[in-house]
């Protein structure tokens, strides 16, 4: 039986950099793509970290797939499902990006509070960078 070689990271990523890039790759609602994120849950209410990844377990020694390639996602920090269920809902964002909206999250309670939405001019927040 031929072995798999993993998908290498560059062309899992292709489509997420195409996007950053403003090439405006098509978005096909049966397929998701591996990448950086962020969406919201309500109107209004806080961006939310997500990330699409790849699944999936290497032979150490020969460095083939010993089972499929399979699509996560990781939404808050958490497993997410199905990449499909938020996939029409996400917008492509940096790593750096992504690490600082993680960050920024934990530093904001009302961050935490994904399905409400934020009114900052009843109490203001400080600029991201300050702690």
């Amino acid at each position: 039986m031929p072995m798999r070689r993993p998908t290498p990271l560059s062309r899992l990523l292709a489509w997420h950099t195409a996007a950053l890039a403003g090439d405006n790759p098509p978005r096909h609602e049966s397929w998701a793509e591996v990448g950086w994120y962020k969406r919201r849950f309500v109107k209004g209410g806080p961006w939310v970290p997500a990330r699409i990844y790849v699944r999936r377990e290497i032979d150490p020694e020969t460095g083939d797939l010993a089972g499929p390639e399979e699509l996560a996602i990781e939404v808050e920090g958490i497993d997410g499902g199905d990449p499909l269920d938020h996939w029409t809902y996400l917008i492509p964002i940096s790593k750096s990006e992504f690490d600082h909206l993680v960050d920024y999250r934990l530093r904001d309670a009302r961050m935490m509070d994904t399905r409400r939405p934020i009114d900052l001019t009843e109490t203001p927040t400080l600029p991201q960078g300050v702690f």
